[in-house]
């Protein structure tokens, strides 16, 4: 089984407003409730993909109470330390003027360091059983700074592969320690790769992975592999409702396609697939396979010459 961790999980709203006034009380007229957290998202992207998988968090309140039950709806089981606070909120904000897909984020709950270690030693037990391990997102408020080194390590020494989806901090520290995959978008790997281009991002992602995936929002996914080569895969759009929780998606498409095999060609259709099917339904993180399959055919694929990248500006 895939073992999906999310030590920050949440509950995402949508939440429409007609407008936003500064300094005054502005009403919300509706929102809607899903699970969220990046390692969420993944986990039931890999379920609704037909990949076993298993969720290894902190579940604290009524909104951890909520995740799990939804999760494990879905056959996805959940693991991990409960906490005295409840999970985090995090809102989207879906408007007609500029404040439309704005982000509000809460930064989680207080773990104790005994908590911590229930946690690592969840991981371990489960990593017996575990046939990749994905490191996604954010960690909530600990004691001491805390990232996915150890964990990445631990994984290696058991010769299970690890995919890595996380922001600046946590991604320079893992990529310290080699992991598998990496994907990353290319503002996050300007900041980490010190590049503005995503083939100079993914050759320099390449020192420390095997497998490299950028996304650039509409422009698509630039891959790549340890052979150094790259493959832009874009898949256009009538309709996109909202683009959170595609690089989620897209993350359960690449575990899905290492675990089946598939060529580095299928992995990029795959993968792009499941992100732009997220786009064109209204829960957000979510995807259906159905909407995958049609969307398979609708890829469009080119290579890259590796000698070509150094000449982009």
């Amino acid at each position: 089984m895939i073992l999906c961790l999310c030590p920050n999980p949440s509950v995402d709203k949508f939440v429409w407003l007609d407008d936003f006034i500064h300094g005054k009380v502005n009403k919300i007229k509706k929102e809607l409730a899903f699970p969220g957290g990046k390692g969420v998202h993944v986990a039931l992207g890999l379920a609704e993909l037909g990949e076993p998988c298993v969720l290894l968090g902190f579940w604290g309140g009524d909104t951890g109470k909520y995740i799990k039950e939804f999760c494990e709806s879905k056959g996805v089981y959940c693991y991990g330390p409960a906490i005295d606070s409840p999970n985090r909120t995090c809102f989207t904000f879906r408007s007609k003027t500029d404040l439309n897909d704005t982000e509000l984020v809460e930064c989680g709950p207080f773990i104790t360091d005994d908590q911590v270690y229930l946690f690592w030693l969840e991981f371990i037990r489960l990593l017996d059983k575990a046939t990749a391990v994905c490191l996604s997102g954010s960690w909530p408020i600990t004691p001491d700074e805390i990232g996915y080194p150890e964990f990445i390590v631990a994984a290696k020494k058991k010769g299970i592969k690890t995919f890595v989806d996380c922001s600046e901090k946590y991604l320079s520290a893992a990529v310290k320690v080699n992991p598998y995959c990496i994907h990353i978008n290319n503002d996050e790997g300007a900041k980490v790769f010190h590049e503005n281009s995503p083939l100079k991002i993914a050759s320099k992602a390449l020192e420390k992975c095997e497998l490299v995936a950028v996304t650039s929002g509409a422009d698509g996914l630039h891959l790549a592999n340890k052979n150094h080569y790259y493959i832009h895969a874009t898949c256009r759009l009538s309709n996109v409702i909202s683009a959170v929780g595609s690089g989620d998606a897209l993350m359960a498409g690449l575990i899905a396609a290492d675990r089946r095999s598939y060529d580095l060609f299928e992995t990029a259709k795959l993968a792009v697939a499941c992100g732009a099917a997220n786009c064109i339904r209204e829960e957000l993180g979510f995807f259906y396979q159905e909407d995958v399959e049609t969307l398979f055919s609708e890829i469009e694929l080119a290579t890259i010459e590796s000698r070509f990248i150094n000449q982009e500006p």
